[in-house]
């Protein structure tokens, strides 16, 4: 996208409501306009053409095939006035992972075992993805609070950080002993100062390199909040009480964190033990 029409359609995002009436989000238009740079040019005549128009969307979408690529897309043909109904044919939405979870199901499809978890580790050739990979994981954060995390937030002798979560509300998470390991190195080597970000990089481009060794490792289509879930669904499988993840994971609502403890393997397994074994003195 050339840099005056990215101007305009940056004022498009600003002024745009999305049908719940709100506006979009800081972090999203910022996401948004990192990709817009990516985005194919569309002249008036060639909105004429539409074997002309489908060629340059899936050029740009063989390289952005995730929910904030879509979106993007979506968007920027709104702002060049596709009516809905035109939207719905030029771009395909899957909404696997757009919306919140409602059943076990979709969280089964959003966590990773333990084996593709080290498996993930041990392949990945980049230091900097290795790290972030287990920050998530270890400290359950969503992609947004380990991108703004800076090193006054991390207490390495404690192997603790401090995460500003949803509503500015801070809660604390903890490190495995190898992970502040990692990490200590990387700050190190970075020379980071008190004040800075630690790991330095946009959530868009985590979605990005997850994303691409996701498919290239274990055959599957990741996303950064999967590791906040397998954390979740981990914990939950180990017993841990659903009070104890809420506070952890830094749930509002219990509901939430149920899903993890209705999906666990652990439950199952303790309610098919409680219930004894009526054959024991069966001849």
């Amino acid at each position: 996208m050339k840099r005056i029409e990215k101007k305009s359609f940056e004022k498009f995002l600003y002024s745009y409501y999305k049908k719940s009436g709100r506006t979009l989000g800081e972090r999203t238009i910022k996401g948004i306009l990192i990709l817009a740079k990516f985005l194919p040019d569309i002249g008036a005549e060639e909105k004429k053409d539409s074997k002309k128009i489908q060629l340059k969307l899936n050029a740009f979408m063989n390289e952005r095939n995730y929910p904030m690529g879509k979106y993007t897309l979506w968007l920027y043909l709104h702002y060049l006035g596709y009516k809905e109904e035109e939207l719905r044919s030029m771009v395909k939405f899957s909404k696997k992972h757009i919306s919140a979870l409602t059943d076990e199901e979709k969280l089964a499809e959003s966590v990773l075992s333990p084996r593709e978890l080290k498996k993930l580790i041990e392949e990945i050739p980049t230091e900097r993805e290795r790290l972030i990979i287990r920050l998530l994981y270890d400290t359950g954060t969503r992609i947004s609070e380990l991108c703004n995390l800076t090193l006054k937030d991390i207490d390495m002798s404690n192997n603790e950080i401090t995460v500003m979560g949803k509503g500015r509300k801070p809660r604390q998470a903890y490190l495995q002993e190898e992970t502040k390991k990692l990490l200590e190195q990387w700050v190190q080597k970075k020379k980071t100062k008190e004040t800075e970000i630690v790991i330095g990089v946009k959530p868009i481009t985590v979605w990005y390199h997850l994303k691409r060794y996701g498919k290239e490792i274990l055959g599957r289509d990741l996303h950064p909040h999967m590791l906040r879930h397998s954390r979740l669904q981990h914990m939950a499988d180990q017993g841990i009480d659903a009070f104890s993840i809420k506070a952890y994971a830094g749930h509002e609502d219990i509901r939430t964190t149920q899903i993890y403890v209705k999906s666990s393997k652990y439950q199952r397994k303790l309610a098919f033990e409680k219930a004894g074994n009526i054959w024991e003195d069966v001849k």
